[in-house]
């Protein structure tokens, strides 16, 4: 597959996260009122899931077709394979995360406020650290791709 092809291609993945994302954070932002919340905890396991299945598509395009291919194969130097394998690392910990986020929905009744806030406090947390995840990966493109290698001079 032609670099320009992968670059089109996570553009759009990545601007699809990013929908998923704001309607992440519009969900959480949603205040109910009565003692039942059975509307907003349909909207959040659907969304949650919808966030999960591009999630695992996205990080499996990272992984085997996109940027951490390349740059292993373009880039090979420890720095690299390294900053790679560290990403790699959290792209698990997302998985795990989101994994145990859906758990906990499936079990959540609609009149548990307090679990309901608990998991709403994870899906933040977890959102913040795919965003700053997003930037490291960024970073780690903008240095294999744009760095001099040297030899012209």
């Amino acid at each position: 597959m032609k670099h320009s092809d992968i670059a089109k291609q996570m553009v759009v993945e990545n601007s699809l996260m990013k929908y998923l994302i704001e309607g992440m954070r519009h969900m959480l932002a949603w205040k109910t009122d009565g003692p039942e919340f059975a509307r907003k905890l349909s909207t959040f396991r659907f969304i949650a899931g919808s966030f999960q299945r591009h999630l695992e598509r996205l990080l499996n395009l990272e992984e085997r077709d996109g940027y951490m291919k390349i740059v292993l194969e373009e880039k090979p130097n420890p720095n690299m394979a390294e900053a790679v394998a560290a990403l790699k690392q959290e792209h698990g910990e997302f998985r795990k995360a989101i994994e145990r986020i859906l758990e906990r929905l499936e079990k959540v009744t609609p009149s548990d406020h307090a679990t309901l806030s608990s998991i709403e406090g994870d899906v933040n947390r977890l959102l913040d650290q795919f965003q700053a995840h997003t930037t490291k990966e960024a970073d780690l493109m903008q240095e294999a791709f744009e760095r001099d290698d040297g030899g012209e001079g």
